[in-house]
């Protein structure tokens, strides 16, 4: 009888105990969540790396579209046989127009001439000078373009000259420009000239002042591009 107590007592106590686990297994901690790691610390002066864009980030450069009709020489390039010919065809055509004996183009650089021989400056009347380009193929001469710059140096003193013709210009007045000799056609070969022109010699450049008509003379005015234009104010001849 003794000896069934024991046993029941025994059986009591073991039963108290979870099953599956030992009296003495002590509880598992709670996991902790892992602390990210820390980035990495730069070394002084290091230079900061820049991320390199995406493609699809990338911007292509604009490109300036050519003209197709472009003929630029490249650099070093010798210039086209035919230029000096293109242009004197291109005078000669543009020659060929005989230009009004009145015009308000006219009037506006005859009035910017007596303005630069009133108040002697020269370069207000260039406007009314024949331009180098056209001048250099049209003249069948050794060095054009320098004898361009004499006749250009000339008509600048010129234009002093006809300043000096009066002790004072004040009051003096504009009135208008008339073209001289009636217009003859010069043609190729005339006056060393490779391309033939319209021609006026002697126009007055008409003036008052105090009451009195007076005028100056022109020269010689030739055509271009249905215009005049002074290639001498003077008598060049005299010099």
């Amino acid at each position: 009888m003794r000896r069934q107590v024991v046993v029941s007592a025994l059986a009591l106590m073991m039963g108290c105990a979870a099953p599956g686990r030992a009296p003495d297994a002590r509880p598992a901690e709670s996991a902790q969540p892992s602390a990210a790691p820390a980035p990495p610390t730069a070394e002084p002066g290091a230079a900061e790396t820049v991320p390199a864009p995406r493609p699809s980030d990338a911007v292509a450069p604009e490109v300036p579209a050519q003209d197709e009709g472009a003929g630029a020489s490249a650099p070093g390039q010798a210039p086209d046989a035919g230029a000096e010919a293109d242009a004197a065809a291109t005078f000669a055509g543009d020659s060929k127009v005989e230009p009004p004996l009145e015009s308000k183009d006219l009037t506006e650089r005859a009035s910017a001439l007596f303005d630069a021989v009133v108040k002697n400056e020269p370069a207000l009347a260039e406007a009314f000078w024949f331009p180098k380009e056209p001048f250099i193929p049209l003249k069948d001469v050794k060095g054009p373009d320098k004898y361009w710059d004499n006749l250009h140096a000339a008509y600048l003193n010129d234009v002093k000259a006809m300043h000096r013709k009066r002790k004072s210009w004040e009051g003096a007045r504009f009135v208008g420009f008339q073209v001289g000799s009636r217009p003859k056609w010069v043609p190729p070969g005339d006056e060393a000239n490779k391309i033939g022109y319209y021609r006026s010699l002697h126009g007055k450049l008409k003036y008052e002042l105090d009451g009195k008509p007076a005028s100056l003379d022109v020269h010689t005015i030739i055509s271009w591009q249905g215009r005049w234009y002074i290639t001498h104010l003077g008598d060049f001849k005299k010099r």
